[in-house]
C-alpha cells in the first residue's frame, strides 16, 4: 500500500487506518472511499486536516433499536460460530454492568419484512444486547458495499478474536461478488499486501469445495497457511480428485469431529500415498521387430526406451504399443 511520510497512507490523506477509524467515529459518517475502490479518500479526515468543521446535518446519527430487527451484512467477517452465549459471555457481562460503550455500524434496509437494518460490524454486540434485553446502539451510515468493506476492515483490523480464516473468507466473498473488481483493488483499499490477499483468498477457496468444507463445523478455526498449501498442491494434475475422494471418505468416518489442522494433514497425506508408485520394469513389442522398455520409479516417473530407434513407418506399431502400456499403467 502506498504510504506517505510518517507511515500514513496516501489513500487516506496521509493518515493510518487507525487514524481513519478515529476520524470516522469522532467526526461523523464520512466515507473512506469517495472516488473508487483503488483511490479512496476520507471526507472526515480531509476536514480535520484543513480545519473545516462538519455541517450538523452530516454528523453521525446514533439510534437505539431492537437488536432482533438487525441482520448481518452479507460480507460480515464473523462466522456464525461466534454467536453463542459462551463465546459472547465477556461482552454480555460488560453490557449488563456498564451498558453498550461503542455503537455498532449499520445501513438501513428497505422492503424487508423481518429486518430494518443490516450491521456492517457489531454482531457480537447485537447478540449481547439481545441476551441482556437491551436496545442495540447503532450508528447509521449511507454506504455502498465498497465503503462498508473498508469501514469494517478499519474496525476489525486490530481485533485478535477475529481469526485469519474469517478475514480470508470475507476477502474471498467480496472478490467473488465483485464488491472489488480485483484482488489487487481489495488489497489497495484495505491496506493489505497483494500477496497476502492472494494467499488468503486461495485458502478460503478450499472451503468452497463441498466435500472439504463439510469437514469443518467451525470454519473460522481452519489454519490459513495450511489450507493455502493444500489448495496449491491441489492445482497439480489429478490431485484435486484424490483430495476430494479422501474428504468424502473422511466425512463418512466422522472427520468433522476432528481438529481442523488434523483434517488438513490427513487430506494432504492422501496425496502423499498417491505419489508412491510400484516400481515397474517391462518390455513391449513394437510391431514384429522392435522393442520398447518401460521403467517407472517410486515417484511415478515413466521412461520409455526404444532400443532400435524409431522410423516414420513405425507409427502404427508405436501407437499400438502405447495403448497397451497405458492400459497396464492404469
Amino acid at each position: 500500500m502506498a504510504t506517505a511520510k510518517g507511515g500514513g497512507s496516501r489513500l487516506f490523506g496521509g493518515l493510518s487506518l487507525k487514524d481513519v477509524a478515529a476520524q470516522v467515529r469522532d467526526r461523523g459518517e464520512g466515507s473512506p472511499l469517495e472516488r473508487s475502490p483503488v483511490q479512496p479518500t476520507l471526507a472526515a479526515a480531509e476536514m480535520a486536516l484543513s480545519g473545516r468543521s462538519m455541517p450538523a446535518m452530516e454528523r453521525e446519527v446514533v439510534l437505539a433499536i431492537d437488536p432482533k430487527r438487525c441482520r448481518p451484512w452479507r460480507f460480515h467477517n464473523r462466522t456464525d460460530a461466534w454467536y453463542t452465549r459462551e463465546r459472547c459471555q465477556d461482552l454480555i457481562d460488560s453490557i449488563a454492568k456498564d451498558g453498550q460503550l461503542e455503537p455498532a455500524l449499520a445501513r438501513r434496509l428497505d422492503g424487508e419484512k423481518d429486518y430494518d437494518f443490516e450491521l456492517i460490524f457489531g454482531m457480537r454486540r447485537r447478540f449481547a444486547c439481545e441476551a441482556t434485553g437491551q436496545k442495540l446502539k447503532v450508528r447509521i451510515v449511507d454506504s455502498d458495499d465498497v465503503r462498508a468493506a473498508v469501514l469494517m476492515h478499519i474496525e476489525n483490523a486490530d481485533r485478535q478474536d477475529i481469526t485469519p480464516m474469517e478475514r480470508a473468507i470475507s476477502f474471498h466473498t467480496q472478490v467473488e461478488a465483485k464488491v472489488f473488481p480485483t484482488q489487487a483493488a481489495l488489497a489497495e483499499a484495505l491496506g493489505v499486501s497483494k500477496g497476502q490477499v492472494a494467499k488468503m483468498i486461495k485458502a478460503a477457496g478450499l472451503l468452497k469445495v463441498p466435500a472439504i468444507g463439510a469437514l469443518f463445523t467451525d470454519r473460522s478455526a481452519v489454519p490459513v497457511e495450511q489450507a493455502y498449501k493444500l489448495a496449491s498442491v491441489m492445482e497439480r494434475p489429478g490431485a484435486k480428485e484424490v483430495v476430494i475422494k479422501a474428504a468424502q471418505n473422511l466425512g463418512q468416518r466422522g472427520g468433522a469431529a476432528r481438529a481442523p489442522a488434523a483434517v488438513l494433514n490427513q487430506l494432504a497425506a492422501s496425496l502423499e500415498r498417491r505419489t508412491t508408485h510400484e516400481v515397474l520394469r517391462r518390455e513391449y513389442n513394437v510391431g514384429t521387430a522392435g522393442r520398447v522398455q518401460l521403467m517407472r520409479n517410486p515417484k511415478g516417473k515413466v521412461t520409455l526406451t526404444f532400443r532400435t530407434g524409431l522410423k516414420a513407418s513405425d507409427r502404427e506399431a508405436v501407437l499400438a504399443a502405447m495403448e497397451k502400456i497405458l492400459t497396464d499403467l492404469g
